[in-house]
């Protein structure tokens, strides 16, 4: 896998993202994901960089035949299209109908009284986690890349005021590491997304859908330095209105460090290939993230 830098923003300015969210305010959801699937989508799926990747995705590592991985690229994009609308739905106050499995996992580590982590992915729609997973006795610390729009920012706020979650944004300065660090001290909770690589971070390698691919170190050596629970914790799009959240804990193996920051990170991988052998379509990193 090439290392890269991933700046982590949504696309569109503030002023598109708010009039998105008024539009999916009064427009049926259905009808819009027939939009964007007819008009937006085919102008992305000619044109975007990142069909390439998604095309290699699922003929090198999930074996389909050409034709078949044509169309199931045209399938990702269309699902990737839903989960924004779907968040920016989320945004305008909408509901989803959720599905929780394995929720007592998360719940025993809630209501104790030490922190603990979540690992998350890009895939399905992880944002949608703030709504299941309820922080009551202690917050819920989600981390975010600070280049998001204001608009973006606005709207995470907004949808979280009155609850116990709390966003940390990325920043360059670090700053980052020290709301990190407070949080796991006051015995909070931290998600961390532990699929991408952002900027020169040491990174650890695992065999992942049958080819090696590099994963960022920080989350999995925290766990191991600090000798925290971990959860991976991904939100996956079901239908229309209705998604599953998939809950497991990593199982703590091995005394020495290096050996827990490798026992995590397989197990991490593991969660995530089930998730994409039952989800194909719900893959969204799109560049090259093997070595081909």
């Amino acid at each position: 896998m090439a290392e890269r830098a991933w700046q982590g923003g949504t696309d569109g300015t503030s002023w598109m993202h708010r009039t998105l969210v008024r539009i999916v305010r009064h427009v049926p959801l259905r009808l819009m994901y027939a939009f964007v699937a007819v008009l937006v989508v085919p102008f992305y799926f000619v044109f975007s960089k990142g069909y390439g990747p998604i095309y290699r995705y699922f003929t090198q590592r999930l074996g389909y035949n050409p034709v078949r991985a044509f169309f199931m690229v045209y399938r990702n994009h269309c699902r990737f299209s839903q989960v924004i609308l779907d968040r920016f739905y989320m945004f305008s106050g909408g509901k989803f109908e959720l599905d929780v499995e394995n929720y007592h996992l998360y719940q025993e580590l809630a209501e104790g009284n030490d922190g603990f982590i979540i690992l998350s992915a890009h895939v399905g729609c992880y944002e949608l986690a703030g709504y299941s997973l309820v922080a009551t006795k202690k917050r819920f610390n989600a981390l975010a890349f600070g280049e998001e729009a204001e608009a973006i920012v606005e709207n995470r706020q907004r949808l979280f005021e009155g609850t116990n979650i709390n966003i940390i944004p990325v920043k360059d300065d670090l700053s980052h590491l020290f709301a990190i660090n407070n949080a796991l001290d006051n015995g909070e909770s931290v998600s961390f997304p532990s699929d991408r690589l952002v900027g020169n971070q040491r990174t650890v390698e695992c065999p992942f859908l049958g080819a090696p691919a590099k994963f960022p170190m920080g989350p999995f050596a925290l766990a191991a330095q600090r000798d925290l629970p971990v959860l991976t914790v991904n939100v996956m799009k079901a239908s229309a209105k209705r998604y599953k959240v998939y809950v497991n804990r990593l199982q703590k193996e091995g005394e020495k460090r290096e050996e827990r920051i490798n026992s995590y990170v397989r197990q991490y991988v593991g969660h995530l290939e089930e998730m994409l052998h039952r989800y194909p379509e719900q893959w969204f990193n799109y560049y090259d993230f093997w070595n081909n």
